[in-house]
C-alpha cells in the first residue's frame, strides 16, 4: 500500500461521528473505530492523531518527567474519586477511546488518562494544562522515570523512535535531555501545584486533605523507586539517575 493511501485510526467522539463521516471517514467495524486515508485528512484535522497532523512536527511524544518532590501530586490525590473519574472519562470520550498521539489502543486498557503539566521554573510552579487519552505505549514514554524503574526502557525507547520518525540514537538523546532536566528540577523541594485548569473547566472542588494525601503518596513512590533499584541491579545504570544523583 502506498504510504499516502494508508488508513489511519481517528480520534472521533461518539457525538461527532456524523461530522467525521461528512469529512470522508469510514467506520471500521472490525477495529471499532473511524479511519481515513493519510492523504485525505484536510476535513478531519480535529480527529487526526498528533503524529499524522500536517501542522505538527516531532516530537509527538517525549518523556515529561515529574520532579521527585512532585511525585504523587496529581488530580487523583487532589480531587474526590468521582470528580477525577469524570475528568478522565471525559478525556476518553473526547478521543473516541483512541490514543491522541498515535491513534492506537492498549492491550489491557484501550487508553489511559495523562495529565499535561507545564513548569514555571522561576517560580517553581507545576501548572496543569489539560488531560488527554494515551495508549499504554505512549504513556510509558511520557512517564519515562517509572518506565525505567520497571525495566521497560528499551521498549519505550523503540516506540518513541517509531512514533517520532527518529533513529534510536535520536530517541536516546531525547531521553537523556529529559533526565538532565529532571535532575535540575528535582534539586528543589519547594514546588507548588496549580490545578486551576481542572477547577475552571469542570467546576470541581479540591478535597480538604488533598495535599496531605499527595505527600503520603510521594513518600510511597520514592520508597518504591529505591526498592526497585535494589531488585533490578542490572538496570542501575539507568535508574541511578532517579535516586542516586541528588
Amino acid at each position: 500500500m502506498n504510504s499516502l493511501t494508508k488508513l489511519i485510526s481517528l480520534c472521533v467522539p461518539f457525538e461527532r461521528r456524523k461530522e467525521a463521516a461528512w469529512g470522508g471517514a469510514t467506520f471500521n467495524g472490525e477495529q471499532k473505530c473511524w479511519v481515513a486515508q493519510l492523504d485525505k485528512l484536510d476535513a478531519l484535522l480535529p480527529f487526526v492523531p498528533y503524529r499524522y497532523r500536517p501542522d505538527r512536527k516531532p516530537p509527538y511524544i517525549r518523556p515529561w518527567m515529574v520532579p521527585q518532590a512532585l511525585w504523587g501530586f496529581n488530580l487523583r490525590a487532589f480531587l474526590a474519586p468521582e470528580d477525577w473519574n469524570g475528568i478522565r472519562k471525559d478525556a476518553y470520550a473526547r478521543s473516541g477511546s483512541r490514543c491522541r498521539v498515535c491513534g492506537g489502543r492498549g492491550p489491557q486498557w484501550p487508553v489511559e488518562a495523562d495529565e499535561g503539566w507545564a513548569y514555571d521554573d522561576e517560580r517553581r510552579v507545576h501548572i496543569l494544562k489539560g488531560v488527554i487519552s494515551l495508549c499504554s505505549d505512549c504513556h510509558g514514554v511520557r512517564h519515562w522515570g517509572k518506565t525505567m524503574t520497571e525495566g521497560r526502557q528499551d521498549t519505550a525507547l523503540a516506540w518513541m523512535a517509531e512514533v517520532n520518525g527518529w533513529s534510536r540514537s535520536e530517541a536516546a538523546r531525547c531521553g537523556d535531555q529529559a533526565m538532565k532536566q529532571w535532575h535540575t528540577r528535582s534539586r528543589h523541594t519547594d514546588w507548588q501545584c496549580d490545578i486551576s485548569w481542572a477547577i475552571r473547566t469542570y467546576s470541581v472542588v479540591p478535597i480538604k486533605d488533598g495535599e496531605t494525601l499527595a505527600r503520603e503518596l510521594n513518600r510511597k513512590f520514592v520508597q518504591q523507586a529505591q526498592s526497585r533499584i535494589g531488585v533490578r541491579a542490572g538496570h542501575v545504570t539507568y535508574i541511578e539517575h532517579l535516586i542516586g544523583e541528588r
